[in-house]
């Protein structure tokens, strides 16, 4: 551009595309990525593989044909979440108040606001312009939503033990791979205590999430509003060869809710319904076990989490990199979950 300096230049060098209108579009982006998120785990907990029967799927048949249709320019989504529109999601959260509600401000709130962003959102997505005060909307409105998003997330990274764990089918099932399972200590205290030899290549715990709403009592197992969580951890130097044990364990993905890979390839973590009952469920986690043993490697390549950020970028929303919230973002970790809002 003749005359201008470098510095003065638009950003992307597109005069029409003010800084405004680009930070209101990321901010919705934000928005959308993390509700669809949301409302996905929600439904898993409460209808396991049949979740999609809460989501008209018609809706969204349409626009995911016609994106699979273009082979040549091809993108890891499948969930029908990702390819239906706001307003769906909308009648989704409407429908199953009662699902969301601890997440979201009082109903009536969340709806007027909402009305709002809706608005600003079709002004982004027909390329009209934005009222003056347009983006601050959107920022006040993340806001009001961030705590409960950020109790979303980090409640999904802050699992419980089931005590004893005698007293859920699962958790029994698998408790001769936990090394260092727990153990009555005293009156009503527990501690992890085991031992592990040489020749032992990995340990797997076994323990659970609740959704808030929903009560605990144990078994878990067959309970809506409840997650298995299974971590699976190498020992030593052993690390996994997480494109293998994914295309190991490609038959079970169907059941899970995420998969979860670390940042050192020592480990990974997957979430299953509870409601899917006590015999399928084993089924699966001795999939994943086997899996493991078959897909853990002494002395691999150094990882690194930007590389196993791209490996889960080639699967399915359900496989999650370790720089994802949904993989380390803990109760422990206070923060603010929707960035760029001062």
């Amino acid at each position: 551009m003749t005359g201008q300096n470098a510095t003065d230049t638009p950003i992307f060098g597109i005069s029409e595309l003010s800084p405004e209108m680009l930070a209101t579009y990321a901010h919705l982006w934000q928005f959308e990525t993390w509700l669809r998120r949301l409302v996905y785990v929600q439904l898993r907990a409460l209808d396991g593989d049949g979740w999609e029967s809460k989501v008209r799927t018609g809706k969204a048949s349409g626009p995911k044909s016609n994106d699979k249709r273009m082979t040549h320019m091809p993108t890891p989504e499948d969930d029908v979440l990702s390819f239906i529109q706001l307003s769906e999601l909308q009648r989704v959260i409407a429908d199953h108040w009662h699902l969301f509600q601890t997440y979201l401000p009082p109903k009536s709130i969340w709806e007027a606001k909402l009305e709002e962003v809706v608005a600003i959102r079709h002004r982004i997505a027909h390329f009209r312009s934005l009222h003056r005060d347009d983006l601050q909307r959107v920022r006040q409105f993340l806001r009001d939503i961030d705590q409960g998003f950020w109790r979303f997330c980090t409640s999904y990274n802050d699992p419980y033990p089931v005590l004893p764990q005698t007293n859920d089918p699962v958790v029994k099932h698998f408790l001769p791979f936990d090394l260092f399972a727990w153990a009555e200590v005293s009156d009503k205290r527990w501690a992890r205590i085991g031992h592990a030899g040489p020749s032992e290549h990995l340990t797997m715990t076994v323990e659970s999430l609740r959704m808030p709403w929903t009560t605990w009592s144990a078994p878990v197992a067959g309970q809506a509003g409840h997650i298995y969580d299974v971590s699976v951890m190498a020992r030593g130097a052993y690390r996994y060869d997480y494109r293998k044990l994914l295309q190991w364990t490609k038959a079970q993905h169907k059941h899970v809710v995420h998969l979860r890979l670390c940042s050192s390839g020592a480990s990974f973590r997957v979430t299953l319904p509870a409601i899917l009952g006590a015999p399928k469920l084993i089924e699966i986690i001795e999939a994943f076990h086997d899996g493991a043993l078959n897909c853990v490697h002494p002395f691999l390549d150094e990882h690194s989490a930007t590389g196993i950020d791209a490996i889960a970028r080639d699967f399915p929303e359900y496989v999650l990199g370790p720089q994802n919230p949904l993989t380390f973002l803990a109760p422990d970790m206070p923060c603010a979950f929707f960035q760029g809002l001062d």
